[in-house]
């Protein structure tokens, strides 16, 4: 979907009736009765064969899993689909230390619209997480790096990356669930590593700023090609076989070829940055870091990742007291209480 498109998608006016309560507002036992965004929808079956859903529902304070159980898979499974914005019906309740959506009833909005007539008033951008960030904002200051990199072939190809595929950049999130997982989410990433690897650079011997600050903006550049719908992201058929660090390395690749080196081994070494980035063979990397800059770059991209995971998860927290509940991908309870000041 192109910026554009995207832009009048979210302004364009959707009928909705009821006022929505933000996933993140959402309790036990509450009735539900509002439209959400699907960004996932897998269809499963019980032990006993019988036919059930798993959704992922999102809106703009974050996801909420959801599950419709064979008579709604029924009824429904054929009436909405990934990337939709659909009418909700059911009741929350707790499983696992989670809440989730237990749905009776979801269709596309659409087909609601058509039962209930229009209704003006309805922003569909609350549906849609996103950036708490200013787009055009963080990308400038992305742009402010690019243009102090050295030597002078290493920003151009950094800039020819960044030019062919900013659309994408701007609007994709880093990850389909867990960190950044939202629109802006990819931008939001890059500009905070790529901030960390440029000022610990600067002050840290044996490491080459240009290289560290070009390997910090790029190390995701193939995301653009992994994943296909910002709104509903999913792994597209190259993201599949492929996945986002070889793609990365194969833009790297391409690009650096058209341009004229110093030293015919930097655009390896920028290569290696980004097949190298998640740190261990186990975490999905294609080789382990070999060099200062690779070391230095899966250090920051990692603590990114995870210092957002942290704030999304302290942010939707229901639970009392000064520590949030079970964090499962990070193992452990959060403080979140407040220093008394003085």
């Amino acid at each position: 979907m192109t910026s554009g498109k995207f832009s009048e998608y979210l302004r364009s006016e959707v009928p909705y009736s009821l006022t929505h309560v933000l996933i993140q507002d959402l309790h036990e036992g509450q009735h539900v009765s509002q439209c959400f965004l699907v960004k996932q929808k897998t269809r499963r079956a019980t032990r006993a064969g019988d036919p059930y859903l798993e959704i992922l529902l999102a809106d703009r304070s974050g996801t909420i899993a959801a599950r419709a159980w064979a008579d709604a898979t029924q009824r429904f499974a054929t009436q909405f689909e990934e990337g939709d914005f659909v009418f909700v019906q059911g009741r929350t309740e707790t499983y696992r230390n989670a809440l989730q959506i237990i749905v009776e009833s979801i269709r596309r909005l659409e087909s609601h619209e058509g039962e209930t007539g229009k209704i003006p008033g309805f922003d569909p951008g609350l549906l849609v997480p996103r950036s708490e960030q200013n787009i055009d904002e963080m990308w400038d200051a992305l742009w402010k790096l690019v243009e102090t990199l050295e030597p002078p072939p290493l920003r151009s190809l950094t800039a020819s990356l960044l030019e062919a595929n900013a659309q994408p950049f701007k609007e994709f999130p880093a990850a389909i669930q867990y960190h950044h997982a939202y629109l802006g989410g990819l931008l939001e990433h890059t500009l905070e590593v790529a901030q960390g690897v440029s000022r610990f650079a600067e002050g840290t011997a044996g490491l080459d700023r240009g290289l560290a600050t070009a390997g910090a903006i790029l190390h995701d550049i193939g995301k653009v090609q992994e994943f296909e719908n910002p709104i509903a992201p999913r792994y597209g058929f190259s993201g599949q076989l492929i996945g986002h660090l070889l793609l990365g390395r194969d833009m790297v690749r391409d690009a650096a070829s058209k341009i004229a080196w110093p030293d015919e081994r930097l655009p390896r070494l920028l290569e290696h940055i980004i097949i190298a980035h998640h740190g261990e063979l186990e975490f999905g990397a294609a080789i382990v870091p070999k060099t200062a800059e690779a070391i230095a770059i899966f250090y920051f991209d990692n603590l990114s990742a995870k210092l957002n995971m942290v704030r999304m998860h302290i942010g939707r927290d229901a639970q009392e007291g000064d520590f949030t509940d079970w964090h499962d991908p990070l193992k452990r309870r959060f403080f979140k209480g407040k220093l008394t000041d003085g």
